[in-house]
């Protein structure tokens, strides 16, 4: 993503996430933000299934802004831990996101994890990119189609699937840096 794509991205999407997750990052514990994702998920899971077993096109227009509404909330928190967890395990490179919508997180996870990697040439961050990217510019008019509301929810799994690599990558520094700290306060306690 380029800078100015980073700065499209938010024009496009400040509109739909502004006021997602109020005050999440600022608010929320650990645990809280665990259970207000898994709340999230279990309720865009529910608006997915209305979607599909919706009997026509315009009965999937009217459940679509549920959705659609419940699938930026997700992305919003996801981002918000995702991010929160690289900002505790990495040195920062990139300045923290000024806000909990999904256009700031997802451009400070994406700059951050390009720099750690700036060789990585495997897309991953840019097909993630354009998944975020069209699942926030989706319309209800756009979820007519119960086998194009299945690919939107299939990228949307993508998606997710990458947040949890980063936030793997996350905890295992972390882990391993709490482990450096801790084998050399056993030695220094051993020493004296």
């Amino acid at each position: 993503m380029s800078r100015q794509g980073a700065l499209a991205f938010r024009s496009v999407t400040d509109g739909f996430d502004a006021g997602s997750a109020p005050g999440a990052r600022a608010e929320l514990t650990g645990s809280e933000l665990w259970d207000r994702t898994q709340r999230a998920g279990q309720q865009v899971t529910a608006a997915y299934e209305r979607m599909i077993a919706a009997p026509s096109e315009r009965a999937r227009i009217a459940v679509a802004p549920e959705f659609l509404r419940r699938v930026r909330q997700l992305l919003t928190l996801r981002l918000v831990a995702v991010a929160g967890d690289r900002r505790r395990a990495f040195p920062p490179t990139v300045p923290p996101s000024g806000s909990d919508g999904v256009a700031a997180l997802w451009a400070e996870v994406f700059w951050a994890a390009r720099a750690r990697s700036p060789d990585d040439d495997s897309g991953v961050l840019e097909a993630t990119d354009a998944s975020i990217r069209g699942l926030l510019a989706l319309q209800p008019s756009n979820l007519t189609d119960p086998s194009t509301v299945q690919a939107w929810w299939e990228r949307l799994a993508l998606v997710e699937e990458t947040f949890g690599g980063l936030e793997m990558e996350a905890q295992v520094t972390v882990e391993g840096l709490q482990a450096a700290v801790e084998y050399e306060q056993q030695t220094r306690r051993e020493t004296y």
